[in-house]
Formats: structure tokens, sequence, C-alpha cells
């Protein structure tokens, strides 16, 4: 038995060497008994100089009654454990106390835990840099974008927001049509006043016209009282007519109507009621290809089309995607009540590689699912949805082939896409290799080795 326990004990004192999390224990009357290499390391002390001294002799004058205090609780069984940051000759340490109790629940002594978490507050605090340096140089109202693409949308909003012209906002479903109509309501003289959104594409046509135009009491069956339209609702503020490529005909022939007089008539009214409205107008449809088809009026389209804003795809924003993916993750992480994720270097190259049919909202709700399924602190291409990591290895319809020639196929696929990342990144920041670089998250001196490599 005493031979197992020798053995034991030796176990026990190898694993305290081994550990790099520095580790002091001080017995029921503070005595220090232990002191590991990683606490000597990370604390900058000599084991033999605190071996046999006070727990309290290793803190700092002022702290030493916060401390004994702590150690009482910790005692008396008023406190379970307890944390605190101490920043020594430059370095950040977590220190954690904990008590220890024999098998009758008695107070033995107890266990201080050191961690050096400098790397960690330092790559904080320059995570919190580099998002306010993004959210500040590359970001307009609730829009982020770096691109060379998306710098004359801010351009446009910036000159046109002061003005009460009609805008036409086209783009892909996803690019964010709706909050350039935010911004360029909030940016206007009529920010104080209401910013209404008709989804013209979820109304039914025979309920369209009375919630554009609103009804009088009795225009109808249920009509029990009268009710203002949008129109009147948005009087002296801005009316966003969201997927307007979706409006009836018959609709379209009264909104124009609408546009030309800048009066409105109730269903089942006579009387002409004025307003005084801004319309910004979204749609995801060609509209001069529906003008064409005779879905759309022609007169509707060049009222609405005074000022277009085209939105670009997310494809086409490539220097876009790991500074949205980031700020996404830092929301949801905010909401989630969960440290930050860092992405992993393949969770990057499969985002940079994805096609995005649903665009930045495609992105947002994929950080979203990532952040609530990832259970370390780095998001790798597993948290990630099948469809972003598929499009690394496309599926081919050949008979199953041997483990090397497998590892053959396989590597060769691997390095045609990371040499066709390669070349979208210089592309998107213009052969600057430094930005390429940083925009892959790699070091310039491996882009340099890898477009050797590849030619």
């Amino acid at each position: 038995m005493a031979a197992a326990a020798t053995d034991t004990e030796g176990v026990f004192r190898a694993i305290l060497t081994s550990m790099g999390e520095g580790i002091i224990f001080a017995d029921h009357t503070n005595k220090i008994v232990c002191v590991n290499a990683a606490a000597e390391q990370i604390r900058g002390i000599d084991a033999a100089n605190y071996l046999g001294r006070d727990l309290l002799a290793i803190h700092s004058p002022p702290a030493r009654p916060r401390i004994a205090a702590i150690i009482e609780s910790l005692r008396g069984g008023t406190l379970a454990f307890h944390t605190r940051p101490l920043e020594v000759k430059g370095r950040i340490f977590e220190n954690s106390y904990y008590p220890i109790k024999d098998a009758e629940e008695r107070f033995v002594g107890t266990l201080m835990v050191s961690r050096d978490i400098t790397e960690r507050e330092h790559l904080k605090e320059e995570n919190f840099v580099l998002r306010d340096q993004l959210l500040s140089e590359y970001s307009f109202g609730g829009m982020i974008g770096r691109s060379p693409s998306m710098q004359p949308v801010f351009q446009v909003i910036r000159s046109t927001a002061p003005l009460d012209s009609t805008i036409l906002i086209t783009g892909e479903s996803g690019t964010g049509k709706e909050l350039v109509a935010r911004e360029l309501h909030g940016k206007s003289r009529r920010s104080g006043s209401p910013l209404i959104k008709v989804n013209c594409a979820a109304l039914p046509e025979n309920l369209l016209e009375s919630e554009l135009f609103g009804f009088e009491k009795g225009a109808f069956t249920g009509a029990l009282r009268e009710r203002k339209g949008k129109f009147e609702q948005a009087h002296r503020g801005t009316l966003f007519l969201d997927e307007i490529g979706e409006l009836p005909l018959s609709a379209q022939a009264k909104l124009l109507r609408v546009l030309q007089e800048k009066t409105v008539e109730r269903i089942g009214g006579s009387r002409e009621i004025q307003v005084d409205v801004r319309i910004v107008a979204a749609t995801n449809r060609d509209l001069r290809h529906d003008v064409a088809a005779g879905h759309f009026r022609e007169d509707l389209f060049y009222r609405l089309n005074v000022i277009p804003i085209e939105l670009p795809p997310l494809r086409e924003r490539l220097e876009d995607i790991l500074p949205l993916a980031t700020i996404f993750l830092s929301r949801f992480a905010a909401d989630m009540g969960r440290p930050e994720l860092k992405l992993a270097r393949q969770a990057k190259e499969a985002l940079l590689g994805h096609r995005y049919p649903g665009n930045v909202r495609e992105l947002k709700n994929a950080m979203e699912r990532a952040t609530a399924l990832c259970t370390g602190d780095t998001l790798t291409i597993d948290d990630l949805p099948a469809e972003f990591g598929h499009g690394v290895f496309p599926a081919q319809a050949a008979p199953p082939l041997s483990p090397t020639a497998q590892g053959s196929v396989l590597s060769s696929k691997l390095d045609d896409r990371e040499a066709e990342l390669i070349e979208q990144a210089l592309a998107a920041t213009g052969n600057r290799r430094a930005e390429a670089a940083r925009l892959l998250g790699i070091s310039r001196k491996t882009l340099w080795k890898k477009m050797k490599r590849y030619q």
C-alpha cells in the first residue's frame, strides 16, 4: 500500500510539473506547500523562495486584505471559487482560487491556478480596434463594404439622401436593398417622419389597393371604419415599395397616377387627399426586360428610375466577405452570450469560394448557425452549412478509386481550388500581395511560396 501511495504521489507530481497552467497550493494555514514549474515561469518567481511562506506573501500589499477575504469565503463555503485578472510586468494573468476539501468536507487548503492570457487579451483588443476601424472606414449606415463595387453605392446614397428624388434600387435578393432604403430615409430631411414599407409581392392583388390607398367606412363588406393607406401613413416621410416588379398592371396604373398628381383617393371615397411622400422602390427583377415583355408599364418605369442604385452580388465583393463574416460572428456571439469565434483557415477558404446565391443574407444566416452550433472557440469548415464545404470537392460520377489514386485526385483538386482563391484575392486587391495575403488569412511569405508553386 505504501509503495502504491508513493507511486501515486509521483504521478501527481509529474502531472503538476507538465501542466501549462501555474499551480500554487497553500494548506489550511495558508502556508505554500507546492509551486509547479509553470507557476514559476508565468509569475517570474523561484519556488524555493516561496515554499513555506504565507500565500498572501506572493501578492502585493494593497491586494492582501482582499485576497485574505476571498480565502476566508472559500474556507467558509460562501464562495465556490473566485477568478480575477492581474497584470504583472506587462503580462496579463487570469488567477483562479479554489477551496480544496477532504472526504469529510473539511477545508484543507487553497488552490491557485494562474493562466497567462496576455495574447488572448491582446488579440481581443486588436479585434476591437480592427472592428472599430472597419466600421468607421468601410461602413455606411448598416452596410459594410471596402470593395470597389460598393464605393459608388455609398457615394450615390450620400449625394441623393438629402434630395426628394425618386430612387430605384436594383439587385439580387439578399444584397441589402432595404438597408439602402433605410439609409436614404435616415440621412434625409424627412428622417423625423415615418419610413413606411410595402412588400408588393406579399399582398394579394385584391388587398393591394386598399393597403396603398386606404378605404372609407362601408366601402366593402368588413370595412367597419375608415383606414388610411400607406401613402397617407408616409405623409412627409418615405414610402419604400419593395419588390415593385411584382405589382399587378392594374395597380401600376393607379400608382402612376398618384406619383404624377401627388394625391390619393381612398376606396369607396370621392375626395382627393394630398400626400407629400418620397418614393424609394426596389426590385430583384430586370424591369427593362419586363417592360419589353409587357409585364411592367414603361411610363411607370421611367417615373421610378429617376436615380438608379444597383447593388452588386456578394460574389463580386470578395474583399467584403471575411469582414462581413467577422462582424456577424461578433454580433451573434454577443447576442448568444458566448465568446467570439475565430475563423479557421479552411473556413475562410470555404467562405471565399462560395457563390452566395442568397448574397449577404445567406452569409449572415450561415454565421448565425455557426455561432449557435460551434462547440469550440474556432469556427471550422464543419460548422458551416453543407453547401459551403461541398464546393471544394465536387461530386464525380466515376468508378471508385484506390486510396492512393483518391489521394492524388483530391490533392490535385485542392491545389486547383487554392490556386483559384489566390487568383481571386490578387484580382480583388489589384495584385497587392500584402492585401491579398491578409484577405486570405496567410502571411506574405506563405502567399509568395504558393504563387511560386502554382506558377
